[in-house]
């Protein structure tokens, strides 16, 4: 037998036994159960105290079944290694709070219909949080839970710890954390009750961040019980004095038990006072989502693997609608007993399934030991959870967080603190946006402002022209936007465009282009501001052009009323078209046209720099070429070969970027040549040149070119000298064009 193969006997046993883990899940399902039970205990205590202390038995029933339920479908249905589910703080806290509510609100009504209307709640929110969270994983939304601004999360969760901090004092004393019953808590029979727990919670604190071990939370919870039982036997306090003395959980929990809602509950339960929980049960469904999307990006952390959330909402969502059904609570999977989990060596379903088993009988044939806990311990794990929760958002997300966001977590918290969960749910949202739209109002929607000097049309013009336009262009002012466009920018943006036309020290503003070819969209409160800009525009006389408008923008304004017909108003395809109608407008306002333009090609090649007998001799060896408008004279992937001397005529050069869309990259007209890369780069084209209008070009092919060197090696001198003067001045109107860009 090789040492790898295994024994005949062990190839039918389970792959946990195989692989030699069963032992290690037995153990860690045994672990999970005692402090899940531990924790049901807490949680039962949290939601059914003060007037609903007498029905505890009942509540923690609920929470063992809830708990029972959650391991067990979760552990089944989940696909994240050695998960485990079950009842969870945040949406507990929201319970209690409901809880309180229906006793205020039905005060009148009797003992029965409370704790019937609040069983039917319960049952009704854990139903409404499945069927949301099956909701969101099976249309795959679980991402929507990612836009949830982090300042409101945390707010929500520093808030879930305060009132959890309440919470344990309810739980060990009787008494709400309130500044009206301090002094009550001060009081020397009373102090006995809750500092220890405090003491406790304090210790879980420290403990479970400075030492590392999956043992530490069941052993802390082990030494408190073996303390406090130390303590009563060396103070002679018998187990029902500590009882009467409210230490322990008293005859109450031997009663535990549940059963399902029946009919007649339905029937009894008071609909109206249901109703008026719609919105805790809305914030348990948000802070569900919320605590399962922050748990399951733990767990990725923790096994090394992807979660797929929208699966995990599912699993979550089964396991809720059963919990519900069952009249339970509503929970998900929880990072604390997965990672004591996973940590014993567990990777498979055992543990979650064992821990759900031994809940079970513990319900229903063990639940006399619950009598003898120390409410002290279940206090101390509240109290606990709730520093946790505090010290993450409140101590160390002061570091983590900017001032704005931090400011808007203790907003959340106060508002919670002195009201309750809604309205600080309220606040929170309002802060939000109102942070929200002064940070984006900040943002600089303008990439570029430019002017006509320094940002020119892709049409090659002649030399006086260009000369012309180095000052002309100074009346074209050039923002190129970007970003979202809402109210408050595009009011910034209005009073820049106002700023620049009042600077009498600078040369006056005929012409304002507003480049929209990286606004991704437009608020509907913007077009007020694009209104005003286009009233100002007219009072002033300036033209306001407008580029690269995607059509739901383009529709928007035209909605508004910004454009008309009106005649300061102009719509381009893109900015390159707009600069070139101003620059139009520019030479024909101050007659510039109408100057002299050599007709033929000799006389623009000796304007170029060349001797007439120079350019003479080139003429021979170039092929003309009559065109057309349309007529395609290169095509984009074509190999390269030719270059083109324009006589007459004008040529755009156009880059194909997808299928049937084209960008033009420049216009060319007389004087100048086209295919100059290709022809001395080699390869394919890198882009089409098509005719805009009627002329005459000439041809040199790399062959003739070959030729000329051969025999006249000064006129071959001279065509490299004529295209490189080209390739400088172009060079050197882009490098201008950089310069005022990084202004």
């Amino acid at each position: 037998m090789t040492p790898t193969s295994k024994p005949r006997f062990r190839r039918w046993l389970p792959s946990s036994i195989q692989s030699a883990q069963l032992f290690s899940e037995l153990v860690a399902g045994v672990l999970i159960a005692i402090i899940e039970i531990i924790f049901a205990v807490s949680f039962g205590s949290l939601i059914f105290r003060n007037q609903l202390s007498s029905h505890l038995s009942v509540g923690i029933g609920l929470v063992l079944v809830t708990t029972a339920i959650l391991m067990i479908v979760i552990s089944l249905l989940s696909r994240i290694p050695g998960v485990i589910g079950t009842a969870q703080d945040g949406p507990v806290v929201i319970l209690a709070v409901m809880a309180a509510s229906l006793v205020a609100v039905l005060s009148t009504k009797g003992e029965q219909v409370q704790i019937t209307t609040l069983l039917v709640t319960i049952a009704v929110a854990s139903l409404l949080t499945g069927f949301f969270l099956l909701a969101l994983g099976y249309f795959k939304l679980g991402g929507l839970a990612r836009f949830i601004p982090y300042p409101v999360m945390g707010g929500f969760l520093a808030g879930t710890g305060w009132l959890l901090v309440q919470g344990s004092f309810g739980v060990m004393a009787g008494f709400t954390l309130t500044i009206k019953q301090i002094p009550a808590l001060l009081q020397s029979d009373q102090i006995i009750l809750w500092l220890p727990g405090v003491a406790f919670g304090i210790i879980l604190f420290w403990g479970l961040r400075h030492i590392r071990h999956f043992l530490t939370l069941p052993g802390l919870l082990v030494g408190a019980i073996l303390v406090f039982a130390f303590a009563l036997f060396v103070t002679g306090t018998t187990s029902a004095e500590a009882a009467s003395r409210g230490l322990l959980l008293g005859t109450v929990a031997q009663e535990v038990s549940w059963q399902p809602l029946g009919m007649d509950s339905l029937m009894s339960a008071d609909w109206g006072a249901i109703l008026s929980q719609v919105g805790n049960i809305a914030i348990i469904l948000i802070l569900s989502v919320i605590g399962l999307l922050l748990n399951a990006s733990a767990l990725e952390l923790t096994v090394r693997q992807d979660v797929d959330l929208n699966h995990e909402l599912k699993a979550a969502g089964v396991a809720n609608i059963l919990s519900g059904l069952a009249g339970g609570l509503s929970g998900y999977q929880t990072v604390s007993g997965s990672l004591l989990n996973y940590r014993m060596g567990s990777r498979g379903r055992v543990a979650g399934l064992l821990a759900g088993v031994i809940c079970i009988l513990i319900l229903f044939v063990g639940q006399t030991w619950l009598a003898y806990f120390p409410k002290m311990i279940l206090g101390g794990v509240l109290f606990f959870l709730g520093l946790d929760f505090l010290n993450e958002w409140v101590i160390a997300g002061r570091k983590q967080l900017s001032r704005a966001d931090y400011g808007v977590v203790i907003l959340i918290l106060i508002v919670i603190a002195s009201t309750n969960f809604l309205v600080g749910v309220a606040v929170g949202l309002i802060a939000t946006v109102i942070l929200f739209a002064i940070n984006y109002s900040r943002v600089e929607i303008v990439l570029h402002a430019l002017s006509g000097k320094e940002l020119k049309s892709n049409v090659e013009r002649y030399k006086y022209q260009r000369y012309a336009l180095e000052e002309l262009g100074k009346q074209i002012y050039i923002l190129e936007l970007q970003g979202y466009i809402f109210f408050g920018t595009a009011n910034a943006l209005l009073d820049q465009v106002r700023a620049r036309v009042r600077q009498v020290e600078k040369p006056a503003v005929r012409f304002v282009i507003l480049d929209f070819r990286r606004v991704s969209g437009l608020d509907a409160s913007a077009i007020f501001s694009f209104v005003k800009c286009k009233q100002f525009a007219e009072a002033q006389e300036i033209h306001l052009i407008l580029t690269g408008v995607i059509e739901p923008i383009q529709q928007q304004l035209d909605r508004g009323g910004v454009f008309n017909g009106d005649q300061w108003v102009h719509l381009f395809v893109d900015l390159d078209h707009g600069l070139e109608w101003c620059e139009n407008q520019l030479l024909m306002m101050e007659g510039i046209t109408t100057i002299f333009i050599p007709l033929t090609l000799c006389e623009r090649l000796i304007e170029a720099g060349y001797h007439r007998g120079e350019a003479e001799r080139l003429l021979t060896y170039l092929e003309r070429i009559d065109f057309e408008q349309g007529d395609q004279l290169i095509h984009q992937g074509d190999q390269a070969g030719d270059v083109y001397f324009l006589e007459r005529g004008t040529v755009s050069i156009y880059l194909e970027v997808e299928k049937d869309k084209q960008v033009r990259l420049q216009t060319l007209g007389m004087r100048t040549i086209v295919g100059e890369v290709g022809f001395y780069l080699g390869g394919s084209r890198t882009a089409s040149v098509v005719a805009e209008t009627p002329g005459v070009a000439y041809r040199l092919s790399k062959a003739v070119l070959a030729e000329i060197e051969k025999i006249d090696p000064e006129l071959t001198a001279a065509f490299h000298q004529y295209v490189a003067r080209l390739l400088a001045e172009r060079l050197a109107d882009t490098t201008r064009l950089l310069a005022a860009m990084s202004d």
